[in-house]
């Protein structure tokens, strides 16, 4: 039930009337979350909008500014408080697919809305809202007279944290990272950043829609002090403009803000789509630009419970090449048998299509072609996150592909902020640097572990887990990867062709058989940034856990998520002679059990934990 009411007890108001127009206003508000643990604090100082977050009462940043920087002046100096408003909401809603069954939502919200003192008097609202996974903020310039198109040049809202404290900066979003104090920060890093906070764990995220404005990015500014800068470029609107939101979110473990990564979605408009039947999750296998390769891969997955078979790069020509026509096939693939021997096993087919080909050609026409042909998806290679345009051109292909009943997988540089709630059609997002990088090439244990904290606060990452392929060091590692990495489109064998799997037997990939890719629960067990990380999902009465580690290490998994009664828990682990192969053992356990499971340097394990059946007894 959505409860939307007038804010009483939970927001402290410190009164300094000031007259604006005739109204009387706070000059400094405090609005706490529903259970009180996060509290985000606006003030006015000597005409300038500031912010600080603090959370079980000790403060993560300190007073900080709040500007914007027009073409014509700037909303920065002499404002004052015209009035304010304030809500209230206790809600939840269900996602068309997630990573739980359904998303609590619940916030308490100021709207401050301001007026420059002197001058033009032009307007300027700020909102701030408070949730137990964390707060935040945005800017709305309301429409009003004299002001028909705006051009903001930057956008400088400060975030001043209280110590220099260790961030793991990246600057691009298939980057390696980087462990460094904030005054080390060797230029500017993309969001989500992860920030050790003395006892404390903080991302700085951005929510909402981006469709008509510029990605965000972190800069060093003063002592301990970060600034939003744009990527690329300067935003211009018509009459209004509201900007997406800044995100702090604040947990005692870095695992709590990876449970949390749907507070960007609760900050994204509800789905624009009617019909979402359409929609399907699932497991995926890349197959060679051939027919026949397509064929072999659409066999193993229709027996081994995958959803789709997809064609990459190249199956439309050279994907660098403008005149690669992407309704031109290459003679090597037989499109519409490859299309109807998917059909007759119940798979779906995605292709790959990237920018040059989606700006090149009319893409209503190019995606309406690919449904009359019976493509299921499409996944948008070489996509670019700079500027505005960039943003524009983006969220109409994502538009574009829903009229026509696509799902969608954007790769290359692209973050989600919560729009996969808006366009739920859009199951995964790259913006990560997975198995395409080799372990002994940039992206070794430690950085996946870096990873699986710091990207997925900012939702679905895929990163392609491989099976057979020689840069994989240990298979049962690559078990794991399935559940420490959600993403509602599933890749796996990346690099594996199924001519590599005729006449083997690999038991243990029974565990990715029965893996699902969407859940009604995820908990992170326990984790340290770098050094291991532990996940279980639940999918109706079935967990799935998967752990993976740096260093060698003896982990105790506790059992407590398991509800009442006996389970049977398959344990998928590296062999202790080769890393390369998988044991399996079985185990009865209950709630109040936990697994000990030791596990070398770089390895994993894989865990299927299912309701014990009764035997019915003989008469």
């Amino acid at each position: 039930m959505k409860s939307l009411q007038i804010l009483s007890l939970f927001l402290l108001i410190f009164l300094s009337p000031i007259a604006t127009d005739h109204c009387f206003a706070a000059q400094e508000v405090a609005i706490s979350s529903p259970s009180g643990i996060q509290q985000i604090h606006f003030s006015l100082l000597n005409g300038v909008p500031h912010y600080s977050v603090s959370y079980e009462g000790k403060k993560i940043l300190a007073d900080s500014a709040l500007s914007l920087d027009f073409a014509g002046g700037e909303f920065r100096d002499a404002l004052a408080v015209e009035r304010q408003q304030t809500h209230s909401q206790n809600d939840s809603w269900v996602p068309v697919v997630g990573s739980k069954s359904s998303y609590p939502d619940s916030f308490n919200e100021v709207i401050i809305q301001l007026r420059e003192a002197t001058g033009k008097k032009r307007r300027l609202h700020l909102t701030f809202r408070a949730y137990d996974e964390g707060v935040a903020f945005r800017y709305s310039i309301p429409e009003q007279e004299g002001i028909e198109t705006l051009q903001l040049n930057a956008e400088d809202s400060q975030f001043q944290f209280t110590d220099n404290h260790f961030v793991y900066w990246d600057d691009y979003p298939q980057a390696e990272y980087s462990r460094v104090r904030i005054s080390e920060m060797p230029g500017r890093s993309i969001r989500p950043l992860l920030v050790e906070a003395g006892p404390h764990f903080v991302a700085i995220a951005e929510a909402g829609c981006l469709e008509h404005y510029a990605p965000m990015m972190l800069n060093r500014s003063g002592q301990n002090q970060l600034i939003t800068r744009f990527r690329s470029g300067t935003v211009t609107a018509k009459k209004t403009l509201t900007t997406p939101w800044r995100v702090i979110m604040v947990a005692d473990q870095p695992g709590t803000l990876v449970e949390n990564h749907y507070l960007l979605q609760n900050l994204s408009p509800p789905s624009a789509l009617g019909d979402t039947s359409w929609i399907k999750p699932g497991k995926v296998w890349r197959s060679s630009l051939t027919t026949d390769g397509a064929k072999a891969i659409i066999d193993y997955a229709a027996a081994n419970h995958y959803q789709y078979v997809h064609y990459d790069a190249g199956w439309y020509g050279p994907e660098r090449d403008a005149k690669s026509n992407p309704l031109t096939v290459i003679q090597s693939i037989d499109m519409q048998e490859t299309i109807r021997y998917a059909n007759d096993n119940g798979i779906g087919l995605i292709c790959y299509i990237n920018k040059i080909a989606m700006a090149d050609y009319d893409l209503d026409n190019t995606f309406r072609t690919f449904q009359q042909w019976g493509i299921r998806g499409v996944k948008m290679g070489f996509v670019d996150w700079k500027s505005q345009s960039d943003m524009e051109f983006l969220f109409a292909a994502i538009k574009k592909a829903a009229e026509y009943k696509l799902i969608v997988d954007i790769h290359d540089n692209f973050r989600l902020t919560g729009i996969e709630r808006t366009y739920p059609h859009l199951l995964t997002v790259e913006g990560i640097l997975g198995n395409e990088e080799r372990p002994d090439k940039g992206n070794p244990p430690k950085n996946v572990l870096t990873t699986s904290f710091a990207r997925m606060i900012a939702g679905a990452g895929d990163y392609t887990p491989c099976y057979l392929n020689g840069r994989v060091v240990s298979r049962s590692f690559q078990l794991a990867l399935g559940v420490v990495f959600y993403s509602p489109l599933q890749y796996l064998h990346w690099y594996d062709q199924a001519d590599r799997y005729a006449g083997r037997s690999f038991p243990e990939l029974e565990f990715w058989k029965e893996m699902p890719t969407t859940w009604d629960d995820s908990k992170v067990i326990h984790g340290s940034i770098g050094s291991y990380m532990t996940v279980a999902r639940r999918k109706a009465d079935r967990w799935f856990v998967g752990t993976i580690v740096n260093e060698d290490r003896t982990l105790e998994i506790p059992l407590t998520f398991l509800g009442p009664g006996t389970f049977t828990a398959k344990i998928y682990a590296e062999d202790p002679e080769d890393k390369k192969l998988v044991t399996i053992e079985s185990r009865q356990v209950t709630a109040n059990d936990s697994l000990k499971a030791t596990i070398s340097s770089g390895s994993g394990c894989a865990i299927l934990i299912m309701p014990q059946v009764s035997k019915p007894t003989r008469r």
